[in-house]
């Protein structure tokens, strides 16, 4: 049952991804950017901390993914491939994801040619039914976070106890992903 589940949300992510894909080849004429009525803007694949060590490399990807494609959907923001956001960050997300500097972020936004990037940590990832997230939106041009924040999230339905990645991301991430949408949007 755990394989089936983990398939689904694994189908369910490249899914999400061959539709900003699919949008950004059909509306642009090229890959790499998806255009809609937004600022241009990167997310980054968020770091986890060593509270949320039980957060797996597909978690990560489907945190990015996600949070890519609601805030797409707002049209507030024109976001990136995060395909090509991760190859282009993947050597130092750390150092863009760290909280005491912006240079790195800068440095990526520039890179990719968009006017924001959001970048973030996991400080909990509880399989047991919670997760806390802290963000950045960061101006390219100055170089100035312009909002920054935590959201925590706890299960919004009676976890199962069996800690599953579809479990921790239908009732916890997403409703998570959500409120960042929302936080972010009110932003711009």
């Amino acid at each position: 049952m755990k394989n089936i589940l983990t398939a689904l949300v694994l189908g369910m992510m490249v899914a999400g991804a061959s539709y900003v894909y699919g949008r950004s080849v059909g509306a642009a004429g090229k890959a790499g950017v998806v255009r809609s009525a937004g600022v241009k803007t990167a997310v980054v694949e968020f770091t986890p901390g060593p509270g949320a060590s039980a957060m797996n490399d597909q978690a990560k990807r489907g945190l990015q993914t996600m949070l890519s494609a609601r805030l797409n959907h707002t049209r507030k923001f024109n976001v990136y491939d995060t395909r090509h956001s991760r190859n282009a960050s993947d050597a130092s997300l750390e150092a863009i994801n760290g909280g005491s500097s912006t240079a790195a972020a800068v440095k990526l936004g520039k890179q990719l040619g968009v006017a924001y990037v959001v970048t973030g940590r996991v400080t909990e990832y509880n399989t047991g039914g919670s997760a806390t997230v802290t963000y950045r939106l960061i101006e390219v041009a100055t170089g100035k976070v312009r909002h920054s924040g935590e959201i925590a999230q706890t299960a919004t339905m009676k976890m199962n106890g069996n800690g599953s990645a579809a479990e921790m991301q239908s009732k916890v991430m997403r409703p998570l992903i959500d409120k960042l949408t929302e936080a972010l949007a009110e932003k711009l």
